[in-house]
C-alpha cells in the first residue's frame, strides 16, 4: 500500500490548483505600459471642486449669451413695471457693489491674467513668443473696455441735461446737487456681461488639461522603451521641450486649479449682480443696449478675430502640443474623439482610452491565432 505524502497542499499542488507568489512571479511577466501614480484624498477633492466649477464655466456660450440678452430685456420690463420690494442688493453701497463691481475689470484681468500666464506657459513650453500671443487677448480686452466705458460716459454727457441750471456739465450739475437727465448706458451690465464672457472663453484651455500628464507618461515611455506604446500629441517635441513641459506641467497645474476656481467664483458674483442691475438700476433701453454691446464685441474678437488668427492671435489653449483635440460634450461627460469612439471620465479625468491602431491589429492576430491552435 502507498504511502500518502504531503498532505493537502501536495495534492493541490500537484494538481495546479495553487500556485506559489513566488512561482507567480517568476512565470508572470511585468506590463509595459506605464500606470498613473495613486491619487490622494486631497487631490480628489480637488478635482471635485474643479469639476463642480467646470458646471458653471463650461455652459454653452452660445446658450448663455441668449440667456443674458432675454434675460435683460425682459427682466428690466419686469424691473419697471413690478413694484420689487428693495433688498440689500438694490443699495449703490452694497459690499459687492463697491468692492468688486466697481473693480470689476481689476478683478477679472487679475484672476483670467494668472490663469492665462500659467496654462500658457505649459503649453507653450515657456515660449516667450508664444505666450505673449496669449496674452494679447487681455491687453485687448483691455483696451475695448477702456475705449467703451470712456464713450459710455460721453455719450451720456453729450446728449443729457442738468434739472435746473442750463449750459453746465454733468460734474458741475451734480456737484450742484441737482439731477441730470441723459441717455446713460448701463456700464455695469456692459462690464458684467463681457467680464463673464472672457472667463468663460479663457477658461477653456482647461479642457483636456488633466490628459496632459498621461501624455507625458506615455511619451516618456515610448522615448525608453524599444516598442512604442499608444501615440501622444507630445511626438513632435524636442526633449527639451518635454523636459520644460513636465517641470512646468506639475509646478504650476494646482495654482491653475485654484485659479480656475477663483474665476468661477468671480462668475458667480457678476452674475447675481447682473440680476440686480437688471432688477433696480438703469432704464430697459439702457441695459439692453449696454448688453448688446458687450455680446457685439466678444461675438467679434473670439468668434472671427481669433477664430481666424487674425493678426496671429490664437484661441485659448493653442500652443506646441494639441491636447485640446477632443470637444467638451457637457451633459454626456464624455470625451469625443472621433466620430464613433468615445472616452468616458470621472471628474474630467478619463476612465478609459482608445487602443491604438498597433493594438488592436495584435489582438486581433492574438485572436486569430488562438483560434488556429484549437
Amino acid at each position: 500500500m502507498a504511502k500518502k505524502t504531503g498532505g493537502r497542499n501536495n495534492t493541490l499542488t500537484n494538481g495546479l490548483n495553487f500556485r506559489p507568489q513566488a512561482e507567480l512571479n517568476k512565470t508572470e511577466k511585468k506590463g509595459t505600459k506605464p500606470l498613473p501614480e495613486p491619487s490622494t484624498i486631497p487631490h480628489v477633492l480637488l478635482l471635485l471642486i474643479v469639476h463642480l466649477c467646470k458646471k458653471v464655466l463650461y455652459v454653452d456660450t452660445n446658450i448663455k449669451v441668449g440667456i443674458y440678452i432675454m434675460f435683460v430685456f425682459f427682466g428690466s420690463i419686469l424691473g419697471d413695471v413690478l413694484p420689487i420690494p428693495n433688498t440689500y442688493f438694490s443699495r449703490k453701497g452694497n459690499f459687492f457693489n463697491v468692492y468688486f463691481v466697481k473693480l470689476s475689470w481689476g478683478w477679472t484681468m487679475a484672476s483670467v491674467g494668472l490663469f492665462v500666464w500659467l496654462t500658457s506657459t505649459v503649453y507653450s513650453c515657456a515660449d516667450k513668443i508664444k505666450i505673449r500671443r496669449q496674452m494679447l487677448r487681455l491687453i485687448i480686452a483691455t483696451i475695448i473696455w477702456y475705449v467703451c466705458t470712456s464713450t459710455i460716459n460721453i455719450v451720456e454727457e453729450s446728449y443729457g441735461y442738468c434739472s435746473k441750471s442750463a449750459h453746465v456739465t454733468k460734474k458741475q450739475c451734480l456737484a450742484k446737487g441737482l439731477s441730470w437727465y441723459g441717455f446713460s448706458i448701463s456700464g455695469h451690465a456692459f462690464i458684467l456681461i463681457y467680464c463673464t464672457l472672457i472667463i468663460m472663453e479663457e477658461a477653456k484651455a482647461l479642457i483636456g488639461w488633466e490628459g496632459i500628464k498621461d501624455h507625458l507618461r506615455n511619451e516618456e515611455h515610448n522615448r525608453t522603451a524599444i516598442d512604442a506604446g499608444v501615440q501622444t500629441p507630445l511626438d513632435s517635441l524636442t526633449n527639451e521641450q518635454l523636459t520644460i513641459l513636465k517641470e512646468k506641467y506639475e509646478k504650476y497645474t494646482p495654482y491653475i486649479r485654484l485659479s480656475f476656481i477663483s474665476m468661477t467664483l468671480l462668475t458667480i458674483i457678476w452674475d447675481v449682480m447682473l440680476v440686480a442691475t437688471v432688477l433696480y438700476f438703469h432704464s430697459t433701453p439702457e441695459k439692453f443696449a449696454a448688453s448688446v454691446i458687450a455680446v457685439v464685441i466678444w461675438f467679434f474678437t473670439y468668434r472671427f478675430v481669433y477664430h481666424r488668427r487674425i493678426l496671429g492671435i490664437p484661441l485659448p489653449g493653442e500652443g506646441s502640443f494639441q491636447y485640446m483635440q477632443s470637444a467638451y460634450t457637457g451633459r454626456r461627460s464624455s470625451l469625443i474623439l472621433g466620430k464613433n469612439e468615445k472616452i468616458q471620465t470621472f471628474l474630467g479625468m478619463p476612465l478609459n482610452f482608445p487602443k491604438s491602431p498597433q493594438s488592436v491589429a495584435e489582438q486581433g492576430s492574438a485572436k486569430t491565432s488562438e483560434k488556429a491552435s484549437r
